[in-house]
């Protein structure tokens, strides 16, 4: 461009138009009346705390059921297909076909595989640092709170048990979704959408699991939030229908994110 040259009237930027009335005040964030969490790894480290023994009482189930190795082969291969991708579908049959198990008899141990890992006993688990917080910083506000878990209900009853969270007076209800799909999380969402909070746009839901929580969140035109960490932290989102709104890596986070919660 020439040093100097003046812009031409027809390139000269126009005036902007003022800004109406209504138009001048910053917009309100979004309105945020009902929240729903998912249990593992977004209000506890279920990482750290459970899937290395889930995964360790899947191999002894696995030997016990006649896959011909030892269990500590199993653990070993188990541990690492996890690094390669931590969904159980892909874990077991990666042990399936490393042992080269006929194809007539991989349901069967994978059937016997999952219900191990599912129904790993509980014992002693901590909450993360600031769930309390949140549940509780969400619940003053005036927002309904509700937990969803996934598993075999009666193991994950015990979670909430040892977690103390049956117990907190912040959460209104814990839904039990299962692993046989008897009850979804989508099915819970869709059942708090008619009893709850009819506006999805009002409802938030934050957990850790692109596949499972935040699409079904997204579906039904929830808020999703993703707490990016524990035993999912490295998947990928599948597409725009898996991507949450906004992402985070403590869960204290939930309470600065750009939301008004409250009742109205």
């Amino acid at each position: 461009m020439t040093k100097g040259r003046r812009s031409s009237p027809s390139t000269k930027s126009r005036p902007r138009k003022p800004a109406s009335r209504a138009g001048r005040g910053k917009a309100k964030p979004p309105l945020i009346t009902t929240a729903i969490f998912d249990l593992d790894d977004t209000l506890y480290d279920c990482f750290g705390q459970r899937v290395r023994t889930a995964h360790l009482f899947a191999a002894v189930a696995m030997a016990e059921a006649g896959l011909p190795a030892s269990v500590k082969e199993i653990f070993h291969l188990r541990m690492q297909a996890y690094e390669e991708d931590p969904q159980l579908a892909h874990i077991d049959k990666r042990v399936c076909e490393h042992f080269h198990v006929p194809a007539g008899d991989r349901e069967r141990l994978t059937r016997i595989s999952r219900h191990a890992f599912f129904t790993t006993p509980v014992g002693k688990l901590s909450l993360f640092p600031g769930s309390l917080d949140v549940l509780r910083g969400v619940k003053r506000l005036g927002v309904r709170v509700f937990v969803v878990s996934f598993g075999d209900p009666e193991t994950q009853r015990a979670k909430v048990s040892a977690l103390g969270l049956d117990r907190e007076p912040s959460i209104d209800h814990i839904f039990y979704a299962d692993m046989g799909n008897i009850v979804t999380k989508e099915a819970v969402f869709r059942s708090i959408l008619r009893n709850a909070e009819s506006n999805p746009k009002r409802v938030l839901v934050v957990g850790d699991r692109p596949s499972s929580e935040i699409k079904a969140g997204k579906a039904l035109g929830m808020r999703t939030v993703r707490l990016r960490g524990g035993e999912f932290q490295r998947l990928k989102p599948r597409g725009e229908e898996e991507q949450a709104d906004f992402e985070i890596s403590k869960i204290d986070a939930v309470l600065k994110l750009p939301f008004r919660f409250g009742s109205q």
